[in-house]
């Protein structure tokens, strides 16, 4: 066993929740009350929300590509306020991975969207006067030259240096 090497332990770093990634999603789709309450955690280089069960959110989770990230998440949010039960699962869907939950145990299967909604005490997002939801782009717009910059003189231009 001299060639083999305990694998480093993964960088978790916990963070105000506004810092997160997927901040502006959940800030359009869960109670403002647990939004003030979450944590961001960053695993490597990349904050998302970790948002407590309260009110009509029964449970929560944070997918994790290894155990090792699995066992550091789930040691950050055990010990904090609305993360009860945080536990380590396998989860086959939306890709196999592990996963830590907390909170109610979600049902086997959904009976639809919206079962899983509440559960999650996630609303659907209210819509701007474009018909998109807050921060998205209408990526079926058709694009024309005009929508684009270009300059011989930007660094980052195609043209040779």
């Amino acid at each position: 066993m001299s060639g083999l090497t305990r694998s480093a332990q993964p960088d978790i770093v916990v963070m105000p929740p506004a810092e997160a990634y997927d901040f502006d999603y959940f800030r359009a789709r869960v109670d403002a009350r647990l939004l003030s309450r979450s944590i961001a955690v960053r695993v490597f280089r990349m904050p998302l929300l970790a948002v407590p069960v309260g009110g009509i959110r029964r449970g929560g989770w944070f997918g994790a590509d290894s155990l090792a990230v699995a066992l550091a998440v789930r040691d950050v949010l055990a010990p904090l306020n609305g993360f009860p039960g945080a536990r380590i699962v396998w989860r086959c869907a939306p890709r196999s991975s592990y996963a830590v939950e907390w909170g109610d145990p979600p049902p086997a299967t959904w009976l639809d969207d919206d079962e899983r909604l509440a559960f999650y005490g996630l609303t659907r997002p209210t819509t701007t006067a474009t018909g998109l939801e807050p921060g998205r782009h209408d990526r079926a717009r058709a694009s024309s030259p005009a929508d684009f910059t270009s300059s011989s003189t930007d660094p980052y231009g195609r043209n040779p240096r």
